[in-house]
């Protein structure tokens, strides 16, 4: 899937930044990496904390900074920003944004592909 979302319809457009591209379950420390896109969603199934070290733990895509563990802040601002690095993420949250890679250090997620 082409990562630049105008070469679809506004239909496929929807579709994908919704997630529908696809999804992976994660229950171990294993990186997982999109190959085709981007995460674009991450439900949390159990608490979850990300990996703290910044070339795995919650990767940004190139065009979005936050949350992550590469960046302090977001591309928006250059104030304030925090990165992932030792949040616990709740069960029940689901975090939206682009990432193109990420590493649990635990919990479990559901991550969405689009």
């Amino acid at each position: 899937m082409a990562t630049n979302l105008h070469n679809y319809s506004v239909v496929q457009a929807g579709n994908a930044s919704l997630g529908q591209a696809g999804s992976i379950l994660v229950i171990s420390t294993t990186a997982a990496t999109a190959l085709n896109g981007d995460f674009v969603a991450i439900q949390i199934l159990e608490d979850a904390i990300f990996d703290s070290d910044n070339a795995t733990g919650l990767v940004s895509a190139t065009d979005q900074s936050f949350p992550s563990s590469e960046f302090a802040s977001t591309s928006i601002s250059t104030a304030g920003g925090a990165v992932a690095d030792g949040v616990t993420f709740p069960q029940g949250m689901t975090i939206y944004g682009r990432w193109s890679s990420f590493k649990l250090a635990s919990g479990k997620v559901i991550a969405y592909l689009g």
